[in-house]
Parts: structure tokens; sequence; C-alpha cells
């Protein structure tokens, strides 16, 4: 399991005094963060590389961020642009306990639109016993996804 920091928004002096010293950048904004957490539930890509693509393509995401928060309502993807944090390699199972006791909004890869094959959790107690071949012979249907 990973837990990572993603982002957060920045004091608007402390953005403005960076994009001084190194010329116009229109990247140092937090339209880029929510646009690439826009994107997760419909991407197979890892959110590391949406957000890059986002800080490349800011215009993009400045667009895809119009049509999702304002055109199709979706709102609490705005709420990207403040706080970020990423967690990986977590059962499904984990993912709805977080999403269970959350104080904001979440964002996760929809099986609807992602397949996730051969991508699941195998719990450490069951790997440390080598009895790994043995879980995954006797439990497909519950083996746990990732988010």
């Amino acid at each position: 399991m990973k837990i990572l920091l993603a982002g957060y928004n920045l004091d608007y002096d402390l953005i403005r005094k960076l994009k001084d010293k190194s010329a116009l950048r229109q990247d140092l904004t937090p339209e880029t963060i929510s646009a690439a957490y826009a994107r997760i539930s419909r991407s197979p890509k890892m959110v590391s590389e949406l957000r890059e693509i986002a800080r490349v393509e800011v215009d993009k995401a400045r667009q895809s961020n119009r049509t999702i928060v304002f055109s199709m309502g979706h709102s609490s993807v705005a709420e990207h642009a403040v706080f970020n944090i990423d967690i990986l390699g977590v059962s499904r199972l984990l993912v709805e306990e977080i999403e269970k006791f959350r104080l904001c909004s979440f964002t996760e890869k929809s099986q609807r639109y992602v397949t996730l094959e051969g991508d699941y959790v195998v719990p450490e107690e069951i790997t440390n016993r080598k009895l790994k071949q043995l879980f995954k012979d006797t439990s497909p249907v519950c083996l746990l996804k990732l988010s």
C-alpha cells in the first residue's frame, strides 16, 4: 500500500512568485490537479501520469474542468484543486471503508470503464504462508481488485 500527498492548493502570492521566477508557467495552477483526477475513473493510466499530462496540456485541463464541473454537474471534481492524497495498491474492501468514513470527496477508477484484469491484492498473510496459488485457485470470484 502506498499513500502519497499528491497535491494541494498553494497561496496565490506563492504561485505568483514562482511564475515570476520561471517566466510564465501555466502549469502552476490547481486546475491541472482537478482535471487529472477527473480522468481517473475512465482512464487505465496511473494517476501520476494523468497529472503529468494535465500539466503539459493546461488548456485541455481547463476545458475538461469546465465540461465536467459545469456542464456535467460533477462539482466534487473541483474539490481536487484543494488537496489530494493518492492511496494505491489497496483492496476493494479497504477502498469501501475509506469511502464510508471520508471527510471529503473521492475519485476512483470505475470498474465499468477500466478493466483491471489480473490486478488484485493478495493479503500478506496469504503470501507469507506460501498459500498464494491456493488462494488464487479457490477464490477467483472473491479476488479484491485495486481501485
